[in-house]
């Protein structure tokens, strides 16, 4: 440990004397009483001093009031209806799309009016009409004193459409055994036989109802009338009636092959 000369030790204790404070060997100054009690006084004349300086007072608020918001206009009430109407259930959803569908497959269901007031109309009036073959066919062709024609019967009896209109021609002799068509079927007797309508009807009525018994009750493809239908609206060839007792060669093949219509 280092000894500090004692000069320098007396000269740091004048220094701090010198300075008013005190050291470890010597007491603290007095400081005179009028001094302490005077440092109270200083505080409480300058406390008024600093109270009684006016405040400035308070700006008001320079800044704009904001804009109030706009309310929304009122809903229309076809606006109101619609966004509380009900939806479209969702089972609703493919109906709705099978719709269009269903309706192109009905309308294909439907006879043209061209047609039926044609060749299907006058074969529906002449079947339908007093004294026609409704009496014994049926209404609907289900048959009853003469035989069904309905379920593709008739096109098994006369498999060509020509027979069939030489049959509406001839008749039957009204006599028992008497057979008909392809699989030579046998009449139902002297009382029922098959009337003869070649004097009775023209010879458009004749094609017509044979055109309407084949196509509308026996299911037969129009298709396949062709030949018949052209014939029918050939009415400059027609005669007004066909002759009961002609044969097949001798009536239609000779009014086709006059209006141009390719017999076969």
């Amino acid at each position: 440990m280092v000894e500090v000369p004692e000069h320098l030790l007396q000269r740091s204790r004048d220094r701090r004397k010198d300075l008013g404070a005190t050291t470890g060997d010597e007491p603290a100054a007095e400081v005179p009483p009028s001094e302490t009690a005077a440092a109270p006084a200083v505080a409480q004349t300058q406390a008024p001093a600093a109270a009684a300086e006016p405040s400035l007072p308070e700006l008001p608020d320079l800044e704009p009031d904001p804009e109030p918001e706009p309310q929304p206009e009122p809903v229309k009430p076809w606006i109101q209806a619609a966004l509380t109407r009900k939806k479209i259930p969702v089972w609703a959803v493919p109906v709705l799309i099978f719709l269009p569908f269903w309706a192109i497959i009905f309308a294909g269901t439907l006879e043209s009016p061209e047609r039926d007031t044609e060749i299907i109309a006058l074969g529906r009036e002449v079947y339908e009409g007093s004294g026609g073959c409704a009496g014994c066919h049926g209404a609907e062709g289900g048959g009853g004193v003469g035989p069904a024609l309905i379920g593709g019967e008739v096109m098994d009896t006369f498999g060509d459409w020509r027979d069939h209109v030489i049959w509406i021609v001839n008749g039957s002799p009204a006599q028992p055994g008497t057979l008909y068509g392809d699989n030579n079927k046998e009449s139902l007797g002297a009382a029922n036989g098959m009337p003869a309508f070649g004097e009775d009807l023209s010879a458009r009525e004749i094609l017509a109802v044979t055109y309407f018994e084949r196509v509308e009750l026996g299911g037969a493809a129009e298709v396949d009338l062709h030949d018949l239908e052209e014939l029918f609206e050939a009415e400059g060839v027609l005669p007004n009636q066909f002759d009961i007792g002609q044969t097949f060669p001798g009536t239609l093949n000779g009014l086709m092959a006059s209006a141009g219509i390719g017999a076969g």
